[in-house]
């Protein structure tokens, strides 16, 4: 029975139907279905009642069988595709065979008189269900007006066509005009609330179409969202694999710079002191010359290794940074233990050094030995940078942002940095200066992020650099 229902409900449909239409056309099928099966019921009933009571067949019983053969017939239309058709003759026909039918054929019984008007109220909701009221105005109020006149007219029509007079034609003569009126209210209520419910349903599907909408959109920029983010997660992943590609060839290179000279020189110094046949020659046979030469190999060895062992305690810092103890420091107090430092210095390289602190009693919470070390980095980095520069200057400056952040930078008017390198500036073990760790930076952020803080810099060639510590 399932499936017959799914099947009824979707005679007619295709594929190009809208969801509106798709829905009017389903209803419709599902209401002549009913009408069908309930009349062949009815049908079922009645045939054997007649049968046992011997009643002649009567304009009642017709009425059903003609009635299923509509039902029947409108179902083949839909069938056939022409819903349209099926769902007009389904709104306006069954009044016609149900009740003016009989009428005028003078078939009306007595309490028809009272009931009829309150069927075609009842029915007069069908046209309601099945037809648009913006899409199909025409058609919509053409119903309402149909349904309306026959309400107003249907018992006039019983009684002009009728064979026999009714008494209770007489009894409601007397108060006929409460009576059409009470009709007439009913069915202007009636179908009040339906356009009411009608227009509210629309605006609800209009709401829930816009806000479907925007969730579709919504779901399309989280969509291009997560792309992004594989994307930016692929991205990342490579420069990880890029950046520990060349952090293994940096440690790689450095190892063996220091490594093959060492087996170099050990093995020359060790054949120098065999003979011939690989024997260890004695002391006396050891002529001065070799004696020169392996103290001079020694003297590598050792100076290569001692820039192993400081490449390695290098390496070690970038893992071994102690957890900051943070506290409220002043920035006053920060940059005159900084000035104490460097001031000799900045007389010896004629550097123009400023500070500027603003407010004045700007406080930071951090670790006082740690920050300072990084601003010691900045300087260094800064007097290297303006080695060459007729006037070299170079400003501290401690500032709060908008955004309630300290902005502590270094700035100098050195060489600058290019794109390239601005680029790997932070990587370990990356330095464009020769005998230079390149840990220096890598170190600094490091300890920035400890602090859950950042470092920045800006920079182009030719016009100095500036580095931002941000907390």
């Amino acid at each position: 029975m399932k499936n017959i229902w799914k099947y009824i409900s979707n005679l007619g449909i295709r594929e190009d139907d809208n969801e509106s239409a798709r829905r009017t056309i389903m209803l419709n099928n599902k209401l002549n279905f009913a009408m069908l099966i309930s009349l062949v019921l009815l049908l079922i009933y009645v045939i054997p009642s007649m049968l046992f009571t011997n009643k002649p067949i009567s304009y009642s019983n017709l009425r059903i069988v003609i009635l299923i053969g509509f039902n029947f017939l409108n179902l083949s239309v839909a069938g056939f595709g022409l819903t349209k058709l099926s769902r007009l003759m389904l709104v306006f026909i069954p009044p016609v065979i149900f009740l003016l039918g009989p009428t005028f054929f003078g078939y009306v019984e007595e309490e028809s008189y009272t009931y009829y008007p309150y069927v075609l109220i009842c029915t007069s909701i069908i046209p309601q269900l099945l037809l648009h009221p913006k899409n199909e105005r025409f058609l919509f109020w053409l119903s309402i007006a149909y349904y309306f006149v026959m309400v107003l007219f249907i018992d006039w029509f019983m009684v002009h066509f009728q064979t026999t007079q009714f008494p209770i034609v007489d009894r409601i003569n007397t108060f006929y005009a409460f009576y059409k009126i009470a009709q007439i209210v009913l069915f202007i209520f009636v179908h009040a609330c339906i356009y009411y419910l009608l227009m509210l349903n629309f605006r609800f599907e209009d709401e829930l179409h816009r806000k479907n909408r925007e969730l579709d959109k919504q779901n399309l920029e989280l969509i291009n969202q997560k792309s992004e983010i594989e994307f930016q997660k692929d991205e990342l992943v490579r420069k990880e694999t890029s950046t520990w590609q060349k952090l293994v060839n940096i440690i790689s290179h450095e190892i063996l710079n220091s490594a093959i000279p060492i087996t170099n020189l050990a093995g020359m110094g060790s054949q120098m002191l065999e003979d011939e046949s690989g024997a260890v020659l004695k002391p006396t046979k050891i002529d001065g010359e070799a004696i020169e030469d392996i103290h001079h190999g020694l003297k590598i060895i050792e100076s290569r290794t001692r820039a192993l062992i400081n490449f390695v305690t290098s390496t070690k810092s970038l893992t071994h940074i102690p957890s900051p103890i943070i506290r409220q420091i002043r920035i006053g107090e920060l940059f005159d233990r900084i000035i104490v430092l460097f001031q000799p210095r900045f007389k010896e390289k004629g550097i123009q050094f400023e500070k500027h602190i603003n407010p004045p009693d700007l406080t930071v919470d951090a670790d006082m030995e740690l920050i300072e070390n990084v601003i010691i980095n900045l300087i260094l980095n800064a007097i290297e940078a303006m080695e060459d520069i007729p006037v070299a200057r170079l400003s501290l400056v401690a500032e709060k942002s908008e955004l309630n952040q300290v902005h502590i930078s270094v700035t100098d008017n050195g060489k600058g940095i290019s794109d390239d390198v601005l680029e790997h500036i932070f990587l370990p073990y990356y330095s464009t200066k020769p005998n230079n760790s390149g840990i220096g930076l890598s170190l600094a952020q490091q300890i920035m992020m400890l602090h859950n803080a950042r470092l920045e810099v800006t920079s182009k060639p030719g016009e100095g650099a500036i580095f931002t510590m941000i907390f």
